[in-house]
C-alpha cells in the first residue's frame, strides 16, 4: 500500500470518487460498469489506484469502501461543500480585508443574496427578516440602518424581543442624535442592551434565536452600501457567530445611563 499525503489523496478522490462513492457492503465490477456507464478498463484502473490506497478492499462479494474510504469520502464532501461555499461567496468576500475573522461554515449551505439593480435592497430586508421573527438578538453593527432601527423599536415595544447590540461609535452618535426618541423608547423597556465597541465591525451580524431555531444573518458592505446578506443556520455557523459576538460584546462598552452594565 503506497503511503500517500493528503493532497494525493484528495486527487485521487477527485479522480475516482464517482467510483468510490458507488461502492457498497460489495459490489463487483460488472455491476459498476453498468452503475457508471464506463468501461471495464476503467473501473479495473480506479479499483487498483483506490485498493493502492487503502480506501477499498475486496470482499466474497466484490468491493468495498474501507473505513479509511467511508472517512475520506466523508471528508473529501466536507471540503467540496465548503469550497463551493466560498466560490459561490467570492464577490462577498472581496468586500473585506484580508484579515478579516471569517469562518468557512457561514458559507457552506449558505443563503447568499447580492443587491443587485433590480433589487438594491434585497440583502438589508432580508437581514430585516431574520430580526422580524428572532425572539432574542446579539448583534453587531458598523452601520444605522433604517429599516432595522424601526425593526428593533416595534419589537421591543411590543414586548416580542430581548436584544443585545455591539454598535459602533458612529452608529451610536447616529442613534443618539436622529433616533434618540425610538431609542429612549426601546431601551425604557429593559430589553434592549446596548455597547459601543472600540473599532468597527467589519460587518453586520445578527446571531437570532427563532421559534424554529437558531440562525445566523450577516450583512456585508460595498462602496455604495449594504451589498450582500449571508443566511444560514447550520450549528457551526451558529457556533462561530455567537463566539464572534462574545467576543466584540465582552470588548464593548456599555452605554452611560442607557443600558444595563
Amino acid at each position: 500500500m503506497s503511503q500517500l499525503g493528503p493532497s494525493e489523496i484528495m486527487a485521487a478522490v477527485a479522480r475516482r470518487g464517482s467510483t468510490l462513492r458507488a461502492l457498497d457492503e460489495g459490489t463487483r465490477k460488472s455491476d459498476l460498469v453498468k452503475r457508471l456507464s464506463v468501461s471495464r478498463s476503467t473501473v479495473d484502473r480506479a479499483i487498483r489506484e483506490l485498493e493502492g490506497q487503502g480506501l477499498v478492499e475486496r470482499t466474497d462479494d466484490g468491493y468495498r469502501r474501507t473505513l479509511a474510504g467511508e472517512l475520506v469520502l466523508s471528508e473529501y464532501d466536507c471540503f467540496t461543500s465548503r469550497l463551493g461555499g466560498i466560490v459561490e461567496a467570492l464577490d462577498a468576500l472581496g468586500t473585506l480585508h484580508p484579515k478579516t475573522e471569517f469562518d468557512t461554515a457561514l458559507l457552506d449551505g449558505a443563503d447568499v443574496v447580492y443587491a443587485e439593480k433590480h433589487s438594491p435592497h434585497e440583502p438589508v430586508t432580508r437581514h430585516g427578516e431574520v430580526v422580524s421573527r428572532a425572539e432574542t438578538v446579539r448583534a453587531l453593527a458598523p452601520a444605522v440602518l433604517p429599516q432595522q432601527v424601526q425593526i428593533y423599536h416595534d419589537r421591543l415595544m411590543d414586548g416580542e424581543l430581548e436584544a443585545q447590540l455591539a454598535l459602533s461609535e458612529a452608529v451610536v452618535e447616529r442613534l443618539v442624535t436622529v433616533y434618540d426618541d425610538l431609542l429612549r423608547e426601546a431601551l425604557s423597556t429593559g430589553r434592549a442592551h446596548i455597547r459601543q465597541t472600540t473599532s468597527d465591525p467589519p460587518y453586520s451580524l445578527v446571531c437570532a434565536e427563532t421559534p424554529t431555531g437558531p440562525e445566523v444573518s450577516l450583512l456585508l458592505y460595498g462602496d455604495t452600501g449594504a451589498y450582500v446578506f449571508i443566511g444560514n443556520d447550520s450549528p457551526e455557523a451558529v457556533e462561530w457567530a455567537e463566539s464572534m459576538f462574545a467576543e466584540w460584546w465582552a470588548g464593548a462598552t456599555p452605554l452611560p445611563m442607557r443600558s444595563d452594565q
